[in-house]
């Protein structure tokens, strides 16, 4: 007597603000899988434009629940999902992304084989706003130091860990074991929850060939105000959770935490300086005192030169009247 193949259950999840533009090609790349998903959950996060009347309208060939909220961000409508999914997997996809037809086939297939896996990311293709490519498995050269798979909690503090959501499947166990996503953050909500899942036990895969098309573009939520917001309350809650260990030697607020944040304030401080928006230079030299401080600078020449160097960075205006004289002997950067 024959049986029915028993597929693995996947629910897509979608969170969708302000998407009109772009969804129709995101929801027919879901569409598209060769592993087709039981369910797409899409959450309308508080739309102004006419992405909810457009979600209504698109037809699927599977089931589709299409959920409001009021716009509590990207963390809270995938927890809201999630928190009425059916599938043992849940995948995500922004609204701007879109996935190869292969994408959840190759990251299901590990966590099919072994049940100690917790979820699975691949490669990402990098695309404009219009849907030009820009560049192809882009992970090594967003961060070479980070390492794929994860195998180490000092690996994944050192560094931003570019696991984008998009590109990610988790088992829902393991995703409702330690919470979901932390409704606090709208940025770096994925380090945060992968993080806490690798804490938890779980392993995970790495299929290296690019499973999405990532839009990057200048209303991104990663170039938005909230980023920020987020990195700020990330760092502190890392520091909170991982302290320092003297009898284990493992110093990770003073070696890991505060030089990655350090470095971090300091990029958005050139990253405002070459455009007059001194209110966030100071925000950042005040980022970078923080962390700064944290790490504790043995005393000498060099804990001499940065306390310098953040008394003048606290007054953006006078470093940029000092600036052509610092350049060479501070090895500061090209403002062009």
């Amino acid at each position: 007597m024959s049986h029915p193949m028993s597929y693995p259950k996947v629910s897509a999840i979608m969170p969708v603000y302000n998407g009109e533009r772009h969804v129709q090609q995101a929801i027919d790349s879901v569409v598209s899988q060769h592993l087709r998903p039981t369910e797409l959950l899409i959450v309308d996060d508080g739309s102004t434009d006419g992405s909810r009347k457009l979600l209504e309208s698109i037809e699927v060939p599977f089931a589709k629940h299409v959920l409001h909220q009021e716009n509590r961000l990207q963390s809270a409508a995938r927890n809201l999902a999630a928190s009425v999914a059916t599938g043992t997997y849940l995948a995500f996809l922004d609204h701007d992304d879109i996935w190869y037809p292969h994408h959840l086939e190759r990251l299901v297939a590990p966590m099919e084989d072994d049940p100690r896996i917790g979820w699975s990311y691949s490669d990402i293709d990098e695309m404009d706003a219009d849907g030009r490519l820009i560049g192809l498995r882009e992970l090594r050269s967003l961060n070479p130091a980070a390492e794929h798979p994860k195998t180490s909690v000092f690996n994944m503090l050192s560094g931003d860990m570019y696991i984008f959501p998009s590109a990610a499947a988790v088992r829902r166990d393991a995703f409702l074991a330690v919470g979901g996503f932390d409704e606090r953050l709208s940025g770096y909500e994925d380090d945060d929850l992968f993080l806490r899942i690798f804490r938890a036990g779980w392993l995970n895969a790495f299929v290296p060939e690019s499973g999405i098309r990532y839009r990057r573009h200048s209303t991104s939520s990663a170039f938005s105000p909230r980023m920020w917001l987020s990195r700020d309350i990330f760092a502190a809650k890392l520091v909170e959770t991982y302290p320092d260990d003297r009898d284990l030697v493992r110093f990770y607020s003073r070696d890991i935490i505060g030089p990655r944040f350090y470095d971090c304030a300091k990029q958005e401080y050139w990253r405002h300086f070459p455009h007059g928006r001194y209110d966030l230079c100071r925000r950042a030299a005040g980022l970078m005192r923080h962390f700064s401080t944290m790490s504790r600078l043995p005393l000498g020449a060099r804990r001499l030169r940065r306390m310098v160097g953040l008394k003048i960075l606290d007054h953006p205006k006078l470093f940029g009247l000092l600036y052509p004289l610092l350049r060479r002997p501070a090895h500061l950067p090209s403002l062009r």
